[in-house]
């Protein structure tokens, strides 16, 4: 009897003491949760970082870290290729926008999220309003910078020229305008062919080849419309008649694709000369760096461009 009465008065008791001596309660602080967010984002983890950030967001609302940590979720997007989630983001921080480089570095990521995403026009767009909301020679600079090579990505070497010449003396040697300048002048020395002509000159079975500088499959179209041809025109000699129009009608889909292949060669060829060009102006792309604030200083924002 004394021993139940030990019990039943003694295990309320040891379970009243448990939540105090058996668990110990945790805690974050705002310092210790931003790091550790910043942390999962710069080890490449960005789904986490994502989650950690939203979480540093919800359960610190008032610390002055909040934009940044909302623009630092919209990084880990993009570099996770979710550029519509990432461009959503920076639209967001791009409204009342203060001058800050926080809002700068919005601008230019919203304009780079849209150019991903292939929205070359809006990309354009963003960066044209980012030009007429700031009064930064720095900033305005940079944007003509970008400006300029999304033009370069689309093959308007004008329009790129004229972007980089816009460029403010001061800055005109860190962006190396006079290399860039020098290299779009030769944009108009980029061989092309005509694909009009190629089309043309496969009246001739591989002529149009021969002229897009493809021997292989010029050698391979004549040979295979000359076989068919007279191939044809023995059947219809020994007045097999059926046979010369089977063979005529497999040789006019060759000699149909023989003038279309040119004409596609032609096309390939001066997309190939293109390709190879831009490639030559890439050589001249710098890495973006930018500040972007910090409640003890400021944070360096690399970004490379490709």
């Amino acid at each position: 009897m004394l021993r139940f009465l030990i019990i039943a008065i003694g295990a309320p008791l040891f379970l009243m003491a448990m939540p105090a001596h058996g668990f110990a309660r945790l805690t974050i602080d705002a310092d210790s949760q931003y790091r550790y967010a910043q942390s999962r984002l710069d080890s490449g983890a960005v789904d986490e970082a994502v989650a950690e950030f939203n979480r540093f967001i919800h359960f610190f609302p008032a610390d002055p870290r909040v934009p940044q940590a909302r623009f630092q979720t919209g990084v880990a997007h993009f570099r996770a290729g979710r550029y519509q989630a990432a461009a959503a983001i920076f639209n967001q921080q791009t409204v009342g926008f203060a001058g800050s480089p926080l809002d700068n570095q919005a601008f230019f990521m919203l304009s780079r999220s849209h150019a991903r995403q292939g929205m070359i026009e809006q990309a354009i767009v963003d960066l044209h309003n980012l030009e007429a909301l700031s009064s930064s020679t720095d900033v305005i600079d940079q944007v003509r910078y970008e400006l300029g090579w999304l033009h370069v990505d689309q093959g308007r070497w004008n329009a790129a020229d004229q972007a980089f010449n816009r460029i403010s003396p001061d800055n005109r040697d860190r962006f190396q305008v006079a290399n860039l300048k020098q290299s779009l002048a030769l944009s108009g020395a980029i061989p092309f062919k005509h694909p009009t002509t190629a089309g043309f000159l496969s009246i001739v079975p591989g002529g149009g080849q021969l002229y897009t500088s493809r021997y292989q499959d010029a050698a391979t179209a004549f040979l295979i419309n000359a076989g068919l041809i007279w191939a044809a025109w023995e059947s219809f000699d020994n007045e097999q008649y059926a046979l010369g129009s089977m063979i005529s009608f497999v040789g006019f889909g060759f000699y149909a694709g023989n003038i279309y292949g040119a004409v596609s060669s032609a096309h390939k060829y001066n997309r190939d000369q293109i390709n190879a060009y831009r490639e030559r102006l890439n050589q001249h792309r710098q890495i973006s760096l930018s500040l972007a604030p910090s409640p003890k200083g400021a944070a360096l924002c690399l970004t490379i461009s490709f």
